[in-house]
């Protein structure tokens, strides 16, 4: 599908309040779902190194990270053991559970930050956040031949183009909800009020010039037709988004749902009283996850219609008034209120304060000191361990950059490789690092000689001209790691110039957690020996 921003000037009105609608996403600086969004999205399990890559991009942003820890060891998941890192959240719930987590905590905040009507538009997005649970929920459970993860996705943006709309035109959207309430269908609303245009047409549109996938697309259709047959993997999306949209919304407005299970009944094996219970759970469940989604449940009222859908269901023609989600917050209720997202920051790294002197810093060192000493106790994956090892280092000490070079040995060069690493570093940044050990200089000193380094910004002759654009106005720490006084990898640490010296506490902390990189290698060597 080509998108219509560059259509010119003899576009049709349709056209042209889509031309309007892009052009207020411009005009506010941003494509509404940012970067960290889009590579949640892009984010897949085929790779070996997916769950470093999905902990890379959390990481980069500090804010974000904090929550998903914050989820991750709440009543939802009842892990029963703290959990200090996202590297070690994948590990324990695995690559799909961390990232629709983290996607949506990060659409939830790109969005309310966009829209000026922030009752309005956390209600939307609440909505849309319960449908795409109950859409994982089904997939996993009943034979529909799609991923679970994937009916999540196209579930959540099933609405995208009614977030665009309540984002960037909220005075439209709100008389699109007036002429709902006086009888009009949801798309004969849209179409009066926008020129001909519905909300899937502009999803559709919008999803397209970011470059979304087809079935992502394809699922925002309204009315689907039903799967061809069993492997008809994009029908059995379309018609999960569209039945889970659906059912959330008639229930937030107490409407009967019968008659919407009976038109997904067969071709989505469902029946009236298993979609409540679902629901029911998903209602629970997404209360553990944000304040955002808490405050936007509050205001859709769903509980309360729950429980009348439930009752007439029960005993038809007894149940309770319907509570009408609100409309109007008390004056400065958003303001005033733990949900207000924090200013974007746009074109830097955050910068991970030392955990002396923050006083909300989450984790401090000793728990990732703990967490790691509890790994070596048992069986682990030695890549997953150097992750959050280096995760360690990046958040709990509070290093910009942090790089784990391997040595590999090619003929008669031997190289330090880059393998994994966290900060302003690009995949191609991390696997480009190569160093020859034949060249002079601070990395042959530190290496050779298994001794730790701190070279301050500006040194001459302390790395080769290639390297300088890594280390330009940092100061670089050097930790080698070292085997019976063998060298066989460097931890490449820096700070940016200008940030706090380390103390010497610090400074042993932090090689202390090279000194756990030796420990599991020896392990590791130790079980392949026996």
């Amino acid at each position: 599908m080509n998108s219509m921003v560059d259509q010119d000037s003899d576009s049709s009105p349709e056209e042209s309040r889509l031309l309007e609608i892009f052009a207020r996403m411009k005009i506010k600086g941003l494509p509404a779902m940012s970067s960290h969004v889009r590579e949640l999205i892009s984010l897949t399990q085929s790779s070996q190194s997916a769950g470093y890559e999905l902990a890379q991009v959390i990481l980069k942003d500090y804010s974000l990270t904090n929550k998903v820890l914050q989820v991750v060891n709440s009543a939802y998941y009842s892990l029963g053991r703290h959990v200090n890192s996202i590297s070690r959240a994948v590990t324990i719930l695995g690559f799909d559970a961390v990232r629709e987590l983290a996607m949506a905590i990060a659409l939830f905040e790109d969005f309310v930050k966009s829209g000026r009507e922030k009752e309005l538009v956390s209600r939307v997005l609440t909505s849309s956040f319960l449908s795409a649970m109950q859409a994982r929920e089904m997939a996993a459970e009943k034979d529909y031949g799609v991923a679970p993860e994937e009916a999540f996705i196209c579930a959540l943006l099933h609405n995208l183009g009614k977030i665009i709309i309540c984002i960037y035109l909220p005075e439209q959207y709100q008389q699109i909800e007036e002429l709902q309430a006086r009888g009009l269908s949801e798309q004969e609303a849209a179409r009066k009020v926008l020129s001909g245009l519905t909300f899937h047409r502009v999803g559709m549109e919008v999803a397209a010039h970011w470059n979304l996938s087809a079935n992502v697309i394809a699922a925002m259709a309204p009315n689907p037709e039903e799967p061809k047959n069993r492997r008809d993997q994009t029908g059995y999306l379309r018609n999960l988004a569209a039945f889970t949209n659906r059912l959330t919304e008639q229930v937030c407005q107490g409407q009967d749902v019968g008659r919407l299970v009976r038109r997904f009944e067969q071709a989505l094996q469902v029946n009236t009283e298993e979609v409540l219970d679902r629901l029911n759970r998903s209602v629970d469940n997404s209360e553990e996850v944000s304040p955002a989604i808490r405050f936007g449940l509050s205001k859709l009222k769903i509980r309360n219609n729950l429980q009348r859908v439930e009752a007439e269901l029960r005993h038809p023609g007894k149940a309770p008034k319907i509570v009408p989600p609100e409309k109007e917050p008390p004056a400065n209720s958003w303001a005033e209120s733990p949900e207000l997202p924090e200013p974007a920051v746009e074109n830097q790294v955050i910068e991970i304060a030392d955990p002396a002197a923050d006083p909300e810093a989450p984790k401090s060192v000793t728990d990732f000191i703990q967490e790691i000493t509890e790994t070596l106790m048992g069986e682990f994956n030695i890549n997953d361990f150097y992750i959050n090892l280096l995760e360690g280092l990046y958040r709990g000490v509070g290093f910009d950059r942090v790089l784990l070079a391997i040595m590999m040995v090619r003929g008669k060069q031997h190289l330090l490789c880059g393998r994994f690493g966290f900060g302003d570093l690009d995949r191609e940044g991390i696997t480009g690092f190569r160093y020859d050990l034949a060249s002079p200089g601070a990395i042959q000193q530190a290496v050779k000689n298994c001794r730790d380094l701190a070279v301050p910004p500006g040194v001459p002759g302390a790395f080769p001209e290639i390297m300088q654009p890594l280390v330009a106005g940092r100061t670089v720490y050097l930790l080698p790691v070292c085997l019976e006084n063998k060298p066989i990898g460097l931890i490449y640490l820096d700070r940016r110039e200008g940030r706090p010296r380390l103390d010497a506490a610090t400074l042993q902390t932090t090689r202390m957690f090279r000194d756990f990189a030796v420990m599991a290698i020896r392990k590791l060597r130790q079980s392949k020996r026996r």
